[in-house]
């Protein structure tokens, strides 16, 4: 489900002018519009689709430095092709919206495929493009001439992985699926991943056991870890392991090279602070470095100039409510109410900026603008 229908059907729940809420566990404040202002901030996680200003607009409006778009090689009717997205992508720069690039799988199996895609890297670099992102086809859609699957450890991928450790340039992964997933639709934790995996059974992997496993997915995420030691990478949506802030915790140890995002999983926090709100608090504490604000925001053509700013702003504010303040929340993706994290300041700003800027250097230049 697109990370801005989510934010749509929360806009029933969450009001975000001043001091209205649909209910009280919701209700935004004075003083929260003001504080989130005031944060310095950027979203290193978002797909900018569009032409226009209205998503630059709404990030200026709530004091984001930047944001990030993410290209990505996906295969799906609303997604241009990775040549629009960069040019949509650079088109957007002027307006503190960085980027980074993507690379196609077509050819993998060819001579010379490795080559030609880091020559098409080091062209993205010069442009400023600040990493390189894979997505989940790998692993998941694209099969080897065998009729084995394509996996992200695969020793086809070592000399670009090496290539960008060299550089320093990060590589962003969106490896594998949510472990609900691979569950039946009443295991499920959140209601956004029970009412998606419910209508579209073709993406619900457990009706597909012809496909490698959750855990085949996570094994060899790790495996390309262990073989790029150096490799700066950044886990899109809580790397795959957003059910359990303890077993993602055991990857941030053993990877100190690795980060994740929030990106369309922020729900799988509250679900756990709704659980057990000390383990899931101490879990920031515990891994502030290596933690980074992206939302999985989604624009495409057609998109209203309204649609944008009010998904943007209910996005950005219904997360912001979940780190700082220490107020009884609700949200349509969890049942139940949750608590929010009351993070400390130093904590926040590493989340919402600081560790953005370790992943992806050139974005302090854009802070400095």
């Amino acid at each position: 489900m697109a990370c801005c229908d989510v934010a749509h059907r929360r806009l029933s729940v969450l009001k975000t002018h001043v001091g209205e809420a649909s209910t009280p566990l919701m209700a935004v404040r004075d003083t929260d519009i003001e504080r989130f202002k005031r944060q310095r901030k950027i979203d290193a996680h978002v797909h900018h689709n569009v032409e226009g200003t209205a998503f630059a607009n709404a990030a200026k409006k709530w004091n984001f430095s930047c944001v990030q778009s993410i290209n990505a090689d996906i295969d799906l009717d609303e997604w241009p092709y990775i040549a629009e997205q960069k040019r949509l992508a650079l088109e957007q720069r002027h307006n503190n919206v960085e980027w980074i690039t993507t690379f196609t799988c077509e050819n993998f199996d060819q001579p010379g495929w490795s080559e030609r895609v880091i020559a098409s890297i080091k062209k993205d670099i010069s442009l400023g493009a600040n990493g390189v992102k894979v997505w989940k086809n790998i692993g998941m859609e694209i099969k080897k001439p065998d009729g084995t699957w394509l996996m992200i450890s695969d020793p086809v991928f070592d000399p670009i992985f090496a290539f960008l450790a060299k550089q320093n340039v990060t590589l962003v992964g969106h490896c594998g699926e949510p472990k609900n997933c691979w569950l039946p639709v009443e295991q499920m934790t959140v209601n956004n991943d029970r009412e998606y995996f419910s209508t579209n059974r073709k993406y619900h992997m457990f009706h597909h056991p012809e496909l490698p496993s959750y855990e085949a997915q996570i094994q060899a995420r790790d495996d390309m870890l262990e073989k790029n030691p150096t490799l700066k990478f950044m886990g899109c949506h809580l790397g795959s392991l957003e059910w359990s802030v303890v077993e993602l915790g055991r990857r941030l140890t053993k990877f100190p090279n690795m980060s994740v995002d929030f990106a369309h999983r922020m729900c799988h926090l509250q679900h756990q602070a709704s659980r057990d709100y000390e383990q899931t608090r101490q879990f920031f504490i515990d891994y502030q470095d290596q933690l980074v604000y992206g939302t999985d925001l989604m624009f495409f053509k057609g998109d209203s100039d309204k649609k944008i700013a009010d998904n943007c702003e209910e996005s950005w504010l219904s997360d912001w409510l979940f780190l700082s303040t220490s107020r009884e929340l609700t949200c349509p993706e969890v049942n139940g109410t949750y608590k929010g994290l009351n993070l400390p300041d130093a904590v926040l700003d590493k989340v919402y900026w600081r560790n953005a800027i370790r992943w992806f250097p050139k974005m302090a230049a854009t802070l400095r603008r």
